[in-house]
């Protein structure tokens, strides 16, 4: 595809690859080969394997998504706040008055437990990053382990999926060399760029809390991969994803995640939503599928209707919100191998 550098799509049906295509490099000069083994940071769309991870985690406390936050973590004064209104970006924590660093969990939990929450349940705008330290901090308070190491031991390790929130130092030599864009106005949506340059709107100040690791080519390091953030530090293969919402389609808490519970205006991204718990909905070329997205235009989502799962990861950055089309359309290219009647 132009303009590529490197990137691999997966598609799976019932536990089969459909089609699955691995091309180009993973560094930008050029000399490494882009294999199927290739694995890379794919930022918020860590937010899917986040999002049940939550939800699995709080089943096996006898709670669910009506339950209430106060419940486990009465410190953060959410009120009658509710897990699916916090995980449907209704809790109005998507930025912290005080500046504080993405590398101090503890200092970001007390900012957390201390800010005042910036609109009422009915409105809601995305949380970029805080979103992953509340679910976090919940994991831990009923599970005792962190995100990530629930994320290993109870889903990537037993399912077989390649696909890390806490990158082992043994695979660091898979990771590819991210390559960011320029960012601009020029990019779309419109209104989403324009308030993410403008200096002290609440999209920047959402898109910069906690602070640091803000830039692309500071995800290329070993230490980003490591921290295991929730909300974006995912680091995986195309496979890996798709796998995950093959998986996820086979679960009995498939309609419990995808359940519409806001859309509308997004108060962070400015444009029009819709949120289940933690995933979007209506991604993919036809907007009928769940999932997330990550910075630069990776995907992962699946179509509840077709039992379909869908996976992209590339190194190459587009100053876009949402994936081009281009990588939307390998999507479509997917039915075309299924009336040829063959996998790739």
């Amino acid at each position: 595809m132009k303009n590529e550098i490197g990137w691999s799509f997966v598609a799976m049906k019932d536990c089969e690859e459909v089609l699955s295509r691995h091309e180009g490099f993973s560094d930008r000069h050029r000399t490494k080969d882009w294999t199927e083994r290739t694995i890379a940071p794919v930022w918020s769309a860590t937010k899917g394997p986040m999002a049940v991870c939550v939800l699995m985690a709080l089943h096996r406390v006898g709670m669910d998504g009506e339950s209430l936050v106060e419940q486990i973590w009465p410190e953060l004064r959410a009120g009658y706040l509710t897990f699916d209104e916090m995980f449907s970006h209704q809790g109005g924590y998507a930025a912290l008055n005080e500046k504080v660093s993405i590398w101090d969990r503890k200092a970001v939990i007390t900012s957390l437990e201390k800010q005042n929450r910036l609109w009422a349940v009915g409105k809601h705008g995305y949380h970029p990053r805080t979103i992953g330290f509340l679910a976090d901090e919940i994991l831990r308070r009923v599970d005792g382990r962190s995100l990530g190491q629930f994320w290993r031991g109870e889903i990537a390790e037993p399912e077989g999926i390649d696909f890390w929130i806490g990158l082992p130092e043994e695979e660091f030599g898979r990771v590819a060399e991210l390559v960011p864009a320029r960012l601009s106005k020029t990019g779309e949506p419109k209104p989403f760029y324009e308030a993410l340059l403008t200096k002290g709107s609440l999209t920047r100040m959402a898109f910069s809390s906690p602070s640091d690791l803000a830039g692309v080519s500071e995800m290329n390091q070993p230490r980003a991969w490591q921290a295991g953030f929730p909300a974006m530090g995912g680091v995986g293969s195309a496979l890996g994803l798709a796998k995950f919402y093959d998986w996820v389609l086979r679960q009995d808490f498939l309609e419990e995640l995808t359940k519409p519970r806001i859309k509308g205006l997004d108060e962070i991204q400015r444009i029009e939503n819709c949120f289940g718990f933690g995933v979007m909905l209506g991604l993919g070329p036809d907007k009928n599928c769940f999932g997330h997205p990550g910075a630069g235009g990776s995907y992962g989502f699946a179509n509840v209707e077709t039992g379909m799962s869908y996976a992209f990861v590339m190194n190459h950055f587009e100053s876009n919100l949402f994936p081009n089309k281009e990588r939307l359309d390998l999507v479509l290219s997917v039915g075309e191998v299924i009336a040829e009647g063959f996998h790739d």
